[in-house]
Parts: C-alpha cells; sequence; structure tokens
C-alpha cells in the first residue's frame, strides 16, 4: 500500500487539511471507516463508483467522486474495490466554502460530487484517472477547488476558534464558557457550530476525544488501559470502551488487534 499526503496551496489551506493518493492499497474486503468530525471528497482512480456497505448486506453505490459528510457513527466499505483512491480531507469548518452546502445537510451521508458541482465533474474525473502520477493528480484537483472557492461562506472566526478549543486536548471547555468567548446565546452558538461543522459541539468534542484516542492506540505498544482512558479525557477504562463501540463496533482491544494490518488514517481492517 502507497499513500501520498500533499497540503494544498494557500488559501485552499484555510479551508484543507490535506489531499492524499492512495495506490496499491489493501486486498481484505471489509474496512471500516471512523468518524473523525470531518467532510471527505473521494474520487475513485478505478472504477466509476464508490460502494458503501450497510447492514444486512446492502451496498449504497455512489459515483466514482462522492462526498462523505462528518459521520456519527462508522461506516464499511470492500478495501478490495477501492485500491486507488485520492481524496481531500476538509478543515471541520472548511467544507461549505468549497462544496457550497453546509455539512449539517451532508451528515451522515454521502452524496455524488456532480450534484454539487454539476456536469464538470465527470471530465474533472477522467483527467485525474488518466495522470500517471499523485503530484499530477493533486494539481488537477486543485486546480477544481481553486475554481470553486467560495470565500464569502467561509466560517466566522469564532466558530474556527471554537472547534481549535474542541480538538486541543483532552479537556473540553464547557459549551457555556465557549458561546461566552463567542459573544452569543449558549443556543445560538450550539446552533451556528452546529450549521458550520455538521455536528452538535457536545458530538463533535466526543468524537475528537475519540479520535485521539484511535491515533493513541494506533501508535501504543500495549496500553495501560485505565491509565491510557483518563489520559484521552474519559471517566474511566469503562467509559472509554462504551464510546469506541459507539463511533466504531469496535472495543479498544479489538482495535489494537488489527493495527497491524495495512489501513489509511482512521480505517481499521475487519476481514482479511
Amino acid at each position: 500500500m502507497h499513500l501520498t499526503r500533499y497540503r494544498p496551496v494557500s488559501p485552499l489551506d484555510e479551508y484543507i487539511e490535506f489531499l492524499w493518493c492512495l495506490s496499491d492499497g489493501p486486498t481484505h474486503s471489509r474496512e471500516r471507516i471512523l468518524p473523525s468530525g470531518r467532510t471527505e471528497l473521494v474520487i475513485n482512480l478505478g472504477a466509476d463508483h464508490v460502494d458503501v456497505l450497510g447492514p444486512h448486506k446492502s451496498v449504497q453505490r455512489c459515483a466514482g467522486a462522492v462526498v462523505a459528510g462528518p459521520y456519527t457513527h462508522s461506516f464499511d466499505i470492500d478495501a478490495s474495490k477501492h485500491a486507488a483512491m485520492l481524496g481531500v480531507h476538509f478543515k471541520p469548518v472548511g467544507a461549505q466554502a468549497l462544496l457550497t452546502i453546509t455539512p449539517a445537510e451532508l451528515r451522515d451521508c454521502h452524496v455524488d460530487l456532480d450534484r454539487l458541482w454539476g456536469a464538470g465533474v465527470a471530465r474533472m474525473r477522467a483527467r485525474v484517472c488518466e495522470a500517471t502520477t499523485p503530484a499530477e493528480r493533486f494539481r488537477l484537483v486543485e486546480s477544481a477547488l481553486l475554481a470553486r472557492l467560495r470565500p464569502e461562506l467561509a466560517p466566522r472566526p469564532v466558530i474556527a476558534h471554537s472547534v481549535k478549543a474542541l480538538q486541543a486536548g483532552a479537556c473540553h471547555p464547557p459549551i457555556g464558557q465557549l458561546a461566552d468567548r463567542a459573544g452569543i446565546s449558549h443556543r445560538q452558538f450550539i446552533k451556528d457550530f452546529t450549521t458550520t461543522v455538521g455536528l452538535t459541539p457536545k458530538l463533535f468534542g466526543r468524537i475528537q476525544r475519540f479520535y485521539r484516542a484511535v491515533r493513541g492506540i494506533d501508535s501504543a505498544i500495549q496500553p495501560r488501559w485505565a491509565q491510557f482512558a483518563v489520559e484521552c479525557g474519559y471517566a474511566d477504562r469503562g467509559h472509554m470502551i462504551r464510546e469506541f463501540q459507539s463511533f466504531s463496533g469496535l472495543t479498544p482491544v479489538q482495535h489494537l488487534s488489527r493495527k497491524h494490518l495495512p489501513t489509511k488514517d482512521d480505517h481499521v481492517a475487519l476481514a482479511a
């Protein structure tokens, strides 16, 4: 598996964390994508579709260029059918200025990119697929993003600052405190935050705590679970286990047992 990351040029770097390109992807049959609190634009460089696996063997077939909104739970894909992919990993507050739709409207769903950008998507995807290097593919997608950037849809600074506060560490500031800093009422703050990010402040904070714990497990050899849970901001080990099961369907120990299998960040291999 070969994964390349690229940080976009200014001003796109205000809205996007990174672009990524995957080739020679894993061949295991099922892979779980964990919630991160972010929106992602994904292009299949092979087949002209992206399949999302649902319960009871159901499959949602999306176009070859699709946007996944901020999810409140995990979802599965057949990794063997998505072995060559390119993606745009938006910042939690960055998607609307480039997609012209709020993350709240994308929550827990996949939307074909041509519904947002129009007929030019097929031509853009074809050029990206024809390119022979990740660098060339990044330039093509970067150009398409720059052409569609609408700075007037950029997030309010107070919401962006609140997002950073919830990402900063294991101990999150109270929502009331964030609202006071923003200079707006508690109710208005929650409404503005949810529209901009796609998740309520409380849920976003929970997902960021889970996200940090996942990264901690991925870099650990054998965590001392009780201590690890507290360091991640959980009340105790039981609290961490419940949150892991809620967001991923796995326990921390089950996640640890799968980390040796090759996957992209925030993905977990479920079957060989």
